[in-house]
């Protein structure tokens, strides 16, 4: 609802809720609006749990979170790297369920095929943020780039 702040929405929907922050959570903030405004955050795993994830589950997130700013991989890729070839799906699945999109940047993950597949906020929002971080895409739409990372040199 664009016309009703965040603040406005927890409150009506929590009116006995006081607010209030700490330290990590305002930091994390700063960081996803100066990520937000262009800069080139690397966001630390320290404030999420991914402990209800299984031991997959976390290898592909911390992979994924591995995956600098500009460059990206492709869901096989990723899928060879953690140990489980041929879970591309797999890969794909965990990127669907990820909690934490910005920290854990999902949106640098494409197809084999270089097409950008999908996200969880649209392809449009992933292209925009791929687009934000450097990366370019030719006039059919597939990624530009000279190597993904998880891929042989």
């Amino acid at each position: 609802r664009p016309a009703l702040s965040a603040e406005k929405q927890a409150a009506k929907l929590f009116p006995a809720a006081g607010l209030s922050a700490c330290a990590d959570i305002n930091a994390m903030a700063d960081s996803i609006k100066a990520y937000l405004e262009g800069e080139n955050i690397k966001f630390s795993l320290n404030l999420v749990d991914l402990s209800h994830f299984s031991k997959f589950q976390q290898s592909v997130l911390r992979a994924q979170h591995a995956i600098p700013r500009g460059s990206v991989s492709t869901y096989g890729l990723i899928a060879a790297h953690v140990g489980a070839a041929g879970g591309a799906r797999a890969v794909g699945n965990v990127m669907a369920a990820n909690p934490f999109p910005l920290i854990i940047p999902c949106h640098r993950t494409v197809l084999s095929n270089l097409h950008i597949g999908g996200f969880q906020s649209g392809a449009d929002m992933k292209r925009t943020l791929l687009k934000r971080e450097g990366v370019m895409f030719d006039k059919a739409g597939k990624v530009i780039c000279k190597r993904l990372h998880y891929g042989s040199a």
